[in-house]
């Protein structure tokens, strides 16, 4: 992330926490999730790893007690997230295995097309380029086609992402594996997460 949005998100962060007072003392729950929820992620996007877990949990805690499914969802890709690329790997793949769950029950293809991609980044930490890279294009396919673009808090990490994969498989081989992912429907990109789940499994 850029000096310029790291700023805009030390920004927002002052705005939302604010914003959260007023809405603590009030009868709000949806709202008070929502805006713990923003403060969380815009703390995990510049790097306040702790502060952000207990608002992403405390969002979590809220969003599950009141079956606000979306940022159910949202809160477990954000904190599996920040497991994954802190190499805890099996709370990482349990919170994220869960938001995929949630994401279909939505029927919302941005959902899990944000799932896809917190996914591409565990497969990523558990040294599975070819399956992250697979996963990232199955995200941006489905993206793609109903007309959307990646969050923006989460540009900058599929852009990291992205090279770190370009540096491990070479540009050839990614575009191969990314263009494959891309061309995946939903069905089969859930597939390709289920069976490697599945796998684990058995394994284990």
């Amino acid at each position: 992330m850029g000096l310029a949005d790291r700023r805009r998100s030390r920004g927002a962060i002052g705005q939302w926490s604010i914003a959260l007072k007023e809405l603590r003392g009030q009868d709000e729950p949806y709202w008070t999730a929502s805006a713990v929820l923003s403060v969380g992620s815009a703390k995990a996007a510049v790097g306040r790893d702790e502060d952000a877990v207990r608002d992403l949990s405390e969002a979590r805690e809220l969003a599950d007690q009141f079956s606000y499914h979306w940022l159910a969802t949202w809160s477990r890709v954000q904190l599996g997230t920040l497991d994954a690329l802190r190499g805890r790997l099996d709370q990482a793949r349990n919170l994220l295995d869960d938001a995929l769950d949630l994401s279909l029950a939505t029927r919302s293809t941005s959902f899990v097309a944000l799932c896809l991609a917190a996914h591409a980044r565990l497969a990523f930490g558990e040294g599975d380029p070819e399956q992250a890279a697979l996963l990232e294009g199955a995200a941006d396919g489905l993206r793609r086609r109903v007309g959307l673009r990646a969050w923006p808090m989460l540009r900058p990490t599929e852009t990291e992402l992205m090279t770190k994969l370009r540096q491990e498989l070479g540009a050839d081989r990614l575009d191969q594996v990314f263009s494959a992912g891309s061309r995946l429907n939903q069905q089969q990109a859930v597939a390709a997460v289920r069976d490697r789940r599945s796998t684990r499994v058995q394994t284990s």
